[in-house]
């Protein structure tokens, strides 16, 4: 079995059989050597390979393609009638870069010597961009040597952008070429976009003015012309007497230190939340932004502003603030003055009150103040008697001054009259001048009309005790005093609703603006559309012949009502004003006070309320006139109907509306108070009925005055409470009580 087992060969020798190759072996041998039961191969086990002849290796090489004979591009034939157009094959990267910003901007180019500038505009690109700027005047200056060589830079041209804040735009647009060298110019100036509101937002960068102080021209003109005159001994060198520093003690020093960290506080947690808002690192300068609603009032020169500089000394308030205006306007330096003269008066305001003040009275404070310099002595009066005497004599004809010219025909009929000279200080305009200037006219003679020297009426001063009438007239009809001889409306709350939206909001502690100036009033903004609100109040004086409380001054808003206010009344007996606040009241209550002096009962009630339009009070100049509107009533008018009758979408039969205790305010019903407020609504003891718009106490069906039904009809045919319909055979079959409930009987008939 073994011998048949074993492979033979054609000769019929046996065959050894081969065993598996070691895969340990390596070169050197087998760790094992010849004990390894698998096999070692040897360099004559390897397969020979036989080269192939020549012929035949070249014939298999021709056939079979190389990888470089695949790759190989064979490009189309191109038409010989067709012009192509010549590419370079690289292109200049300074050319590109310029191609970029003439497509985007459309600049206008200029040439030079050292390389090209492009002037163009730049709008920011941002949609809620806070600053006043529709677009940066740029110009791009690109070197010839631009990229390689040197470097391309930008200049801001604006005239409405301080000096100090375009340098910043500029060395923003140099750190950020420097942040990207390999950037474009056009990518530059996209980086640059989006950084601008911060650049703008940083402290303005410090700049210095160079003034050259050339003497006047006409000094020399007046050399030449001036007369000789006798020159007085020369007077001995007086002292220069410098200023004389206060001194302040330690506890005057330590109050003021206080008194400066709580004003800084102060100022830091109202404004520092605003983005343009800066602090200095020692703590001595603010930048401060500068906006108000009245802007278009300012002077021009100073409308572009949209920030200032405060300064505080270390010992503030001991040393006044001052403030710096970026425009070099005589209007400017009129504002600082005004500012450093109210901070060094004395007053106890702080850095927030003065810095509103700022806001609020820039346009007065600009207004160049009325300085009295006392005049500067003449020659004659810095000299001696004697001196003067003598050199008078000796001065020429020409240094005297000519006489007045006068005409020969009143030489001649008035040859009695003899002219005194004006002595040369009554030339001087002081606070008395116009009084100077009248009683010269009365002493003065002179032959034409008398009329004609008299002050036309339009400058004669009117009393201002009345307010002028202008505006919406809030008046109380039917007023009622009683032991009250003059009344006063000291605090105003009302009800106003936008122009624009509808909206109503409420406006409390309006006070009396006695000089009716538009700075004085009330500005407020428009809680849904954010529109720009103003209000002032004019108080007038009421008594039993007048019932004017004031007059209305309203910008964007028109009035629906007036809250719970406070007034002052006078005592009748003793007339003594009732102390503030005064007492509280509104309309349809009676309201009891006790004078104070002599105790007496002084009581009022005020039926009504009435808002009439006057005139048209402050109109925007910047609001076009628009189309025209409905006429639209004031306020709640007696004798006329409310709107839809009083009437809400929650209850259509219900024609009143209703006064809630908890707030005083007029709401339709309780759903239209709890829409409103943010408050739980109490019990209504007062309405206004909604036919003729009387405020009276509640009344559960009718008007007491002019008896209209405020709860609707009844119906008919149906139960209602029991109110309506009880017979059965009358009721109407859609109101289930009709076959509720039925006597025995009556179901025993219908069942059969």
């Amino acid at each position: 079995m073994a011998e048949s087992l074993t492979p033979t060969t054609p000769g019929g020798q046996s065959k050894p059989q081969k065993k598996q190759v070691c895969r340990f072996f390596t070169s050197k041998g087998c760790r094992a050597g010849d004990a390894c039961p698998y096999a070692h191969p040897s360099g004559a086990d390897k397969p020979v390979v036989q080269p192939k002849p020549a012929r035949q290796a070249n014939k298999e090489t021709a056939n079979t393609p190389t990888n470089q004979q695949r790759r190989q591009y064979h490009p189309p034939p191109v038409d010989s009638s067709k012009v192509v157009r010549p590419r370079p094959q690289v292109e200049d990267p300074r050319a590109f870069q310029v191609g970029q910003i003439q497509r985007r901007f459309k600049p206008v180019v200029s040439e030079n010597d050292d390389g090209n500038t492009y002037a163009f505009k730049m709008s920011p690109s941002d949609p809620d961009f806070p600053y006043d700027i529709e677009a940066l005047e740029c110009e791009l200056v690109v070197p010839k040597s631009f990229p390689k060589g040197s470097k391309a830079f930008l200049r801001v041209l604006n005239k409405d952008i301080p000096r100090g804040f375009q340098i910043n735009i500029e060395r923003g647009f140099d750190l950020v070429r420097d942040d990207a060298p390999d950037a474009t110019l056009l990518g530059l100036l996209n980086r640059l976009d989006k950084r601008l509101e911060s650049i703008l937002a940083g402290e303005m960068a410090e700049t210095i003015k160079l003034v050259v102080h050339r003497n006047a021209p006409s000094s020399a003109t007046e050399t030449q012309a001036a007369p000789v005159v006798q020159t007085p001994p020369p007077s001995p060198p007086r002292a220069i007497s410098k200023p004389v520093l206060p001194v302040f003690t330690s506890q005057q020093k330590d109050e003021a230190k206080s008194k400066r960290q709580t004003n800084t506080r102060q100022l830091e947690a109202r404004l520092g939340r605003l983005s343009s808002f800066a602090k200095s690192p020692d703590g001595f300068s603010y930048t401060i932004p500068l906006d108000s609603p009245k802007r278009s009032t300012w002077p021009p020169e100073l409308q572009p502003l949209r920030s200032f500089t405060l300064l505080l000394p270390e010992i503030y308030p001991l040393e006044p603030s001052t403030i710096m205006l970026d425009s070099d306007s005589p209007s400017a330096r009129n504002v600082e003055e005004a500012f450093k003269a109210r901070s060094a008066a004395g007053t106890d305001a702080t850095l927030m009150q003065q810095v509103n003040y700022l806001a609020l009275h820039i346009k007065d404070m600009a207004i160049a103040p009325v300085v009295n310099e006392k005049p500067e002595p003449s020659v004659a009066h810095k000299i001696s008697p004697p001196q003067a005497i003598s050199a008078i004599d000796h001065a020429t004809p020409q240094t005297q001054a000519p006489a007045a010219p006068q005409p020969s025909d009143t030489l001649d009929d008035r040859s009695h009259i003899k002219i005194i000279p004006r002595p040369p200080e009554w030339d001087v305009s002081g606070p008395g001048s116009d009084s100077d200037s009248s009683d010269e006219d009365d002493y003065s003679y002179d032959s034409g009309d008398e009329t004609e020297d008299s002050a036309p009426p339009d400058e004669v001063s009117q009393p201002t005790g009345a307010p002028v009438e202008k505006g919406v007239l809030l008046s109380f009809p039917q007023l009622e005093l009683h032991s009250i001889e003059l009344m006063e409306l000291t605090t105003l709350n009302l009800t106003i609703k936008c122009e624009r939206c509808k909206d109503t909001m409420d406006v409390e502690r309006l006070r009396n603006n006695v000089t009716g100036e538009a700075s004085n009033m009330r500005d407020e903004s428009c809680k849904k559309c954010a529109n720009g609100l103003a209000i002032g109040f004019r108080a007038d004086l009421m008594h039993s012949a007048s019932v004017r409380a004031g007059y209305l001054d309203l910008d964007g808003c028109t009035v629906v009502d007036m809250l719970p206010s406070n007034f002052a009344p006078t005592c009748s007996e003793c007339s003594t004003t009732y102390p503030a606040p005064g007492v509280v009241s509104v309309r349809g209550e009676s309201t009891m006070a006790i004078c104070r002096e002599c105790h007496k009962k002084m009581t009022f009630r005020i039926p009504e309320v009435k808002f009439l339009q006057v005139s048209a009070a402050a109109i925007r100049a910047s609001r076009a006139p628009g189309r025209k509107k409905a006429k639209e009533n004031l306020g709640i008018v007696a004798g006329t109907e409310l709107p839809r009758r009083g009437r809400c979408t929650h209850y259509g039969k219900s024609y009143r509306w209703f006064r809630f205790s908890c707030c005083s305010k007029v709401f339709a019903c309780d759903k239209c108070h709890d829409a409103s407020t943010d408050h739980p609504n109490e019990h209504a003891n007062r309405m206004i009925c909604g036919f003729c718009s009387r405020e009276q106490n509640y009344r559960p069906e009718d008007c007491g005055i002019c008896h209209a039904g405020l709860v609707g009809k009844k119906g008919h045919g149906f139960w209602e409470g029991g109110k309506g319909t009880r017979d059965r055979t009358r009721m109407s079959r859609k109101d289930p009580r009709k076959f509720k409930r039925l006597p025995g009987g009556q179901a025993r008939k219908k069942a059969n």
